[in-house]
């Protein structure tokens, strides 16, 4: 369960970077590093505070230590974790020259439809806790299967993955996916059925740590990451903080996809 959070929490191998600011919203959270980079990730509020928060998150806190937290199971814990884990990984000094970055602002809301046209046509998918609109889904090629804790329309149930799966050609998890706890057991399952593994969203992290998922063969079975870099920290915090949605938090960014 928790091998895929240490390897990618002890990835962080740099104690010099803090937290400047963080703010949680109504819809997403931001982490925003003193040097000026910054991470997203989605909130997922419940109707009762069932756990208190076991990392005390706060300016000045190691980026490395605050990334503790996307273990925890209160879900703005986890989220403000998962956060952290971005603000280290998704900056522009990270970005390989074999990386492709996509134009940002308005222009970056089509990259997930990009994303299907090389990744699902003519191939089955699951989605774990995937970010699109209605219309992008309606239009993407091949058969996807979406799998959520909180379902909406024709959406399967969280345990549906284990029989998803097996009859999948691969599986697509989101950073959401991450801090939800669905990853550690999706990851492995589809890992040891030697399905393909792609990391999407603006709340993945750009990080190699996330190739380190080995098949039976050997190779490993994450083959692509997607991420998200905010181009304008300052910015970005405002529009979370007035509980902004995806498609204006998209505006202030672009994504970055690189094989692993």
């Amino acid at each position: 369960m928790w091998t895929f959070y240490d390897r990618l929490i002890s990835s962080i191998d740099n104690d010099n970077i803090t937290i400047k600011d963080f703010v949680v919203g109504a819809e997403w959270c931001i982490v925003i590093a003193d040097d000026g980079t910054a991470g997203l990730a989605p909130v997922r509020t419940e109707q009762w505070r069932r756990f208190e928060f076991g990392v005390d998150i706060k300016p000045g806190m190691p980026l490395s230590e605050a990334a503790s937290a996307v273990k925890s199971w209160n879900p703005h814990e986890a989220a403000l974790g998962l956060a952290a884990v971005n603000a280290f990984f998704n900056r522009e000094s990270n970005v390989t020259a074999s990386a492709v970055e996509y134009p940002g602002g308005r222009r970056s809301r089509g990259v997930f439809m990009q994303f299907c046209e090389h990744n699902t046509k003519g191939r089955r998918t699951v989605m774990i806790e995937p970010h699109y609109d209605r219309e992008e889904l309606a239009n993407a090629p091949g058969l996807i299967d979406i799998v959520r804790i909180g379902t909406t329309y024709r959406d399967y149930r969280f345990n549906a993955w284990e029989d998803l799966i097996p009859q999948a050609d691969g599986i697509v998890l989101s950073g959401e996916a991450i801090a939800d706890k669905l990853a550690g057991t999706t990851v492995r399952a589809a890992s040891e059925l030697g399905r393909d593994i792609y990391f999407w969203g603006p709340d993945i992290p750009l990080a190699q740590a996330l190739a380190d998922v080995p098949r039976a063969s050997g190779s490993s079975a994450a083959v692509q990451v997607t991420g998200f870099i905010v181009d304008d920290a300052e910015k970005c915090l405002w529009t979370v903080k007035r509980a902004g949605n995806r498609d204006e938090i998209l505006r202030l960014g672009h994504f970055v996809t690189e094989d692993l």
